[in-house]
C-alpha cells in the first residue's frame, strides 16, 4: 500500500515539514551531550587544579601539635609500664639459653636505645617530614604557573569538535578519578603518618625483647614509606602537570597516566622497602657464610701444615728397610713375583 509521502509532489511536502523536526531533535542531543562534556570537563579541570594547587596544603604534616603530643606523652608512659615484663621475659630468656651476654645486651644496650629513641623520636620524624617537603617545594617551584595553564589545556583538548564527545568525557572522568585519588591519597597519608608516630614508644618498647624488637623495624619501615611516599607523588605529578599543558589528547592521556601512577606510589614504597632491608641482610648473611668458609679452609691448611712440620722425616735406612719388607711380601717361595689373581666378570 503506497503511502501519502510516496505520492508524486506531496512527498516534497513531507520532506520540508519532517526536515526542521530532524534538525531541531539533532541540535537538542548535541546541546545535552555537549552540556554532559562540558560540566563532566569542568569537574575535571577543578580536581587537577585543586591536587596541583594543593599538593603542599594538603600533605603538610605537623607533630608539633597539642593532639599529637598529648597522645604521644600518653604512649611513653604506657611503654615505660610494658618494658618491665618485657625486660623479665629478656631475662627469662637468656637463663634459658644459658647466654649471659643477652642479658646484657638488653639490660645496658636495648634499653638505653629504647629509651633514648623514645625521647628523641618525634623530633627526629619531624625533621624528617620537613626536609621531605623542603624537596618536594623545590621540584614544585617550576610548576608554579601550570594550573593556569591546565585549566585551559584541557578543555581545548577535550572539548574540541573533532574529539567525539563519548572520547572526550571518558578521558575526562579518568583523569578526574586520578586526581581525586591522589588528594585523597595525600590527606590519608597525613593522618597515617601521625598514627603511626604516636604508636613509637611502644614499639620501641619492644626493642627490650628480642622476640618483640622486629616490630620497632617494621614500624619504622611503614613511617620512611609514608613520609617519602610524598616525594614520589610530586615528583610524578610534576611530570603529569608538564604533560597536561600540552592541549592534545595524548598528552592529557599521559597526564592522565601519571597521576594514576601517583596514586599507586605508596603502596609500591611500602613494598620496596621491606624488600630492599631484606635484601641488605640476606646479602650480610651470604658475606658472613663465605667468610666463615674461607677462614675454616685457612684454619685447615694451617692445622696440616703443623702436622707435618711436627712429623720427625724418615731416615734413608729406614727407607730401604721399607723398601725391602714390601719387596719381600711380593716373591713367593719360588723366587718369583707372585701375580696377582686376574678377576673376570662373568665367570667363576
Amino acid at each position: 500500500m503506497t503511502s501519502l509521502c510516496q505520492i508524486p509532489g506531496v512527498g516534497n511536502v513531507c520532506t520540508a515539514a519532517t526536515a526542521p523536526v530532524g534538525a531541531a531533535a539533532g541540535a537538542v542531543t548535541d546541546g545535552v551531550l555537549g552540556a554532559i562534556r562540558t560540566a563532566i570537563i569542568n569537574a575535571c579541570v577543578w580536581a587537577v587544579v585543586h591536587v596541583v594547587s594543593g599538593l603542599g596544603a594538603s600533605s603538610k604534616v605537623s607533630l608539633t601539635s597539642a593532639a599529637v603530643g598529648t597522645n604521644y606523652r600518653f604512649m611513653v608512659a604506657v611503654a615505660v609500664v610494658c618494658m618491665l615484663p618485657l625486660i623479665g621475659l629478656a631475662a627469662v630468656s637468656a637463663l634459658l639459653r644459658a647466654d649471659p651476654g643477652a642479658l646484657a645486651r638488653a639490660v645496658f644496650g636495648a634499653l638505653p636505645a629504647a629509651a633514648l629513641l623514645t625521647l628523641v623520636g618525634l623530633q627526629l620524624t619531624q625533621t624528617f617530614i620537613d626536609v621531605v617537603d623542603a624537596v618536594s617545594a623545590d621540584l614544585l617551584a617550576g610548576h608554579a604557573g601550570d594550573g593556569a595553564s591546565i585549566a585551559h589545556a584541557i578543555p581545548a583538548a577535550l572539548g574540541g569538535t573533532p574529539v567525539p564527545v563519548v572520547i572526550g568525557v571518558t578521558v575526562a572522568m579518568a583523569a578526574m578519578c586520578a586526581a581525586l585519588a591522589v588528594w585523597i591519597e595525600l590527606l590519608v597519608r597525613a593522618a597515617a603518618v601521625e598514627v603511626a608516630v604516636i604508636f613509637l614508644p611502644l614499639a620501641f618498647a619492644g626493642i627490650v625483647w628480642p622476640a618483640t624488637a622486629r616490630y620497632a623495624r617494621r614500624l619504622a619501615e611503614v613511617l620512611a614509606a609514608l613520609i617519602l611516599s610524598k616525594l614520589v607523588i610530586v615528583g610524578i605529578v610534576s611530570l603529569g602537570m608538564a604533560e597536561l599543558t600540552g592541549a592534545t589528547i595524548p598528552g592529557v592521556l599521559a597526564g592522565t597516566a601519571m597521576l594514576g601512577l601517583a596514586a599507586f606510589a605508596p603502596f609500591v614504597l611500602l613494598s620496596l622497602i621491606p624488600m630492599a632491608v631484606d635484601a641488605g641482610q640476606l646479602s650480610q648473611s651470604r658475606r658472613s657464610a663465605v667468610s666463615v668458609r674461607t677462614v675454616s679452609r685457612e684454619v685447615g691448611a694451617a692445622e696440616s701444615t703443623l702436622r707435618r712440620l711436627r712429623t720427625p722425616p724418615a731416615s734413608s735406612s729406614q727407607r730401604a728397610r721399607v723398601v725391602g719388607a714390601i719387596s719381600q711380601a711380593q716373591r713367593d717361595p719360588g723366587g718369583r713375583i707372585a701375580q696377582r689373581p686376574r678377576i673376570i666378570r662373568g665367570r667363576r
